[in-house]
């Protein structure tokens, strides 16, 4: 397996020569598996990155499985520039962890 992290920022993007050692995109890690499977590991900013990546290597169908840890801003913000998903020479999949509501005081 190789990971690639394409973006490790936490809650706003600062991408520049300040960020430029770490990277200032919001959390995207591409993993590929022996057989060459894409696996992508959240959708921040970091995903337009690996976007465009994918489109310039020219290689056909783009098939991207992505795995949304959780639906805060800075892991989700990159969905919309995601490219490959809008064509017809790619298949996506996303999945995401359920919604689920904390119990408060008033609620137990």
């Amino acid at each position: 397996m190789k990971f690639k992290f394409w973006g490790v920022r936490g809650s706003i993007p600062s991408p520049g020569p300040r960020t430029v050692r770490y990277g200032g995109n919001t959390t995207c890690i591409e993993v590929r598996s022996d057989d060459d499977t894409l696996i992508v590991l959240d959708g921040g900013t970091g995903l337009f990155c690996l976007a465009q990546a994918l489109v310039a290597s020219g290689k056909r169908p783009i098939d991207a499985n992505i795995f949304i840890t959780h639906s805060h801003w800075d892991h989700i913000h990159g969905l919309p520039f995601f490219t490959p998903c809008s064509s017809a020479a790619a298949a996506c999949a996303c999945t995401a962890s359920p919604i689920r509501r904390r119990a408060t005081a008033s609620s137990t």
